[in-house]
């Protein structure tokens, strides 16, 4: 009975939202899928960002359309981004209202478990971008400056802020092994939570060999230490050398296969009067996008690494890394993502996606009883394309997670959304 509200009002507002279109212009052009069989893919135009990541001469080659000139100068300039408002029906009272997150899950034994469903409406993810490009002369150059106002008081925040010189990229943006190209659309903002990836400041070269091989290498910062102090030992997370990964890019016809690996310290300084380690982080990724001819494709992503879970997305934030022992050793943990996904178009204007994202870690005994052990999070969905840059769709996606004390908790949500793109 507790949730009955909720879902009554969700579903009247869903159909408002839906009959809404009833006067749109048919005849409008649809936004398509960026497949074309006659031609080579490019998985880049499937994905949630809607600005690939392009050097040297793919920059070149790229159409740029909607940009204009910068008089007086040789740039070319473009605004670009996204409206969208979110309609959330949560089922079981998870602990995050603006995404749906296998660790807000409620588990038993805790205050929060058995909360009751609630409703919640946001315009958060809106977001703003500025595309500068110059493309003749020896070298290409682009900058690129995006932020959207997804944080706890609605304040804007920055979300990409790099420069493209020719086959290098310097700045924030998604990390080198972050690969996008292997989940479907999904309206819930967290979209991957077994996803390994995020964003942050690097230095990356991104080459392409030839029509099928691109490679990338770069220096990142590693965003998040994740270090766990059970024993509030002295001492403090310290971050000595750069995140070093790899990554390839194969590509034919009909799909995408993609690879890499990545290296990197943990460190705890001790100070003066306490310990202080050092150990080892790595973690090997691949991941794919498959086409089934014009109306289907499937995706996946296989993580496994030590000492990286906090490169999880799952896990981010968790202290999901290592342990600090009693001892002052540093103790890594083992960790695995899998993500799989489908896309089906019905026709021009509907399409569904169905995703799995499922994270495990193998926590030592003296990591916090309630911190996240494993867990995973489906989604499934139908989109709506009445016009062109306006989409519409409902969302309903379930979830789990299991605790270190062995604590379990279930949760569902739905999500509509309303979304004009430009």
């Amino acid at each position: 009975m507790k949730n009955l509200t909720a879902q009554k009002f969700l579903a009247l507002l869903i159909c408002m939202i839906f009959n809404s279109y009833a006067f749109c212009q048919v005849q409008d052009s649809v936004s398509r899928d960026s497949i074309n069989l006659q031609q080579r893919i490019i998985p880049a135009g499937d994905i949630r960002e809607a600005s690939p990541l392009l050097t040297g001469y793919d920059l070149v080659n790229d159409a740029f359309p909607g940009s204009w000139p910068m008089f007086g100068t040789n740039l070319r300039m473009k605004v670009g981004g996204y409206f969208k408002a979110d309609f959330i029906g949560d089922l079981d009272g998870t602990l995050d209202k603006t995404q749906f997150l296998m660790s807000t899950i409620p588990v038993e034994g805790t205050p929060e478990f058995g909360n009751n469903g609630y409703i919640h409406f946001m315009s958060q993810e809106t977001r703003f971008n500025i595309d500068v490009r110059r493309t003749d002369g020896k070298v290409p150059l682009k900058l690129f400056i995006e932020g959207d106002f997804f944080s706890s008081t609605n304040q804007f925040r920055l979300r990409h802020a790099y420069l493209v010189a020719g086959d290098f990229i310097i700045g924030q943006t998604w990390t080198t092994l972050s690969f996008l190209e292997s989940l479907p659309f999904m309206i819930d903002f967290a979209a991957g939570d077994a996803l390994f990836g995020g964003r942050t400041t690097q230095i990356r070269y991104q080459k392409t060999i030839n029509s099928n091989l691109k490679i990338s290498a770069a220096l990142e910062m590693l965003p998040f230490l994740g270090i766990e102090n059970p024993d509030q030992l002295p001492g403090k997370a310290t971050l000595q050398a750069p995140l070093f990964a790899i990554r390839s890019d194969y590509s034919w016809q009909t799909g995408l296969l993609l690879m890499g690996t990545s290296i990197a310290q943990l460190h705890w300084d001790g100070g003066d009067s306490g310990p202080s380690d050092s150990d080892v982080q790595f973690d090997v990724i691949v991941a794919g996008r498959q086409y089934l001819g014009k109306n289907n494709y499937f995706t996946w992503n296989v993580t496994y690494g030590n000492g990286s879970g906090e490169n999880i997305m799952a896990f981010a934030g968790s202290n999901a890394n290592a342990v600090l022992r009693s001892d002052g050793k540093l103790e890594t943990m083992p960790a695995f993502a899998f993500v799989g996904g489908y896309m089906h178009k019905w026709s021009e204007k509907l399409s569904s996606n169905l995703a799995y994202a499922y994270g495990w870690l193998d926590p030592p005994p003296s990591r916090d009883p309630y911190s996240l052990k494993k867990g995973g999070v489906g989604h499934v969905n139908l989109i709506w394309h009445p016009i062109t840059h306006l989409s519409s769709g409902i969302e309903y996606m379930w979830g789990a997670q299991r605790t270190t004390n062995d604590a379990l908790g279930k949760a569902g949500r739905i999500q509509a959304m309303v979304k004009f793109d430009f």
